[in-house]
């Protein structure tokens, strides 16, 4: 099932709500936010804005080149509050938004049950379930 939560991802663009899935194989050396290109069209990502950088991510799929904007967006879990600034980068591939490793550690989350769609926050005993996925196509 793996594990969705609900963000609230903020540009100087736009912003968008939507399910994310916490990819803990998407590591990464900051914070990053995957988003396909309808959600970064909506944060007004795409096209490339200036300052863009074209780079080729390893994915379990093999090689695919997406483009990395620093600093973009800020990102927050939905009734959190807290809010991480965090690189965009936008799939032509990708169908939805997926966090990295970086993110998720930042965003305080906690996988408990992977398989069950089962997560907390760090500084909680709540144990809390899977969004449903959304499909950005």
């Amino acid at each position: 099932m793996g594990v969705r939560v609900r963000v609230r991802i903020e540009s100087r663009g736009g912003s968008l709500e939507t399910a994310a899935l916490v990819n803990t194989g998407f590591e990464a050396p900051t914070p990053q936010i995957l988003l396909p290109v309808k959600a970064a069209e909506r944060l007004g990502l795409w096209p490339p804005p200036e300052g863009a950088t074209l780079e080729v991510y390893d994915t379990a799929g093999g090689p695919t080149r997406v483009y990395r904007v620093e600093n973009a967006v800020r990102v927050e879990v939905v009734g959190r509050g807290q809010k991480v600034l965090a690189d965009a980068v936008v799939s032509q591939a990708e169908v939805e938004v997926l966090i990295s490793d970086r993110l998720a550690e930042e965003l305080m989350i906690a996988i408990e049950r992977p398989g069950e769609g089962v997560w907390r926050f760090r500084d909680e005993r709540i144990e809390r379930r899977s969004e449903k996925p959304e499909i950005w196509l």
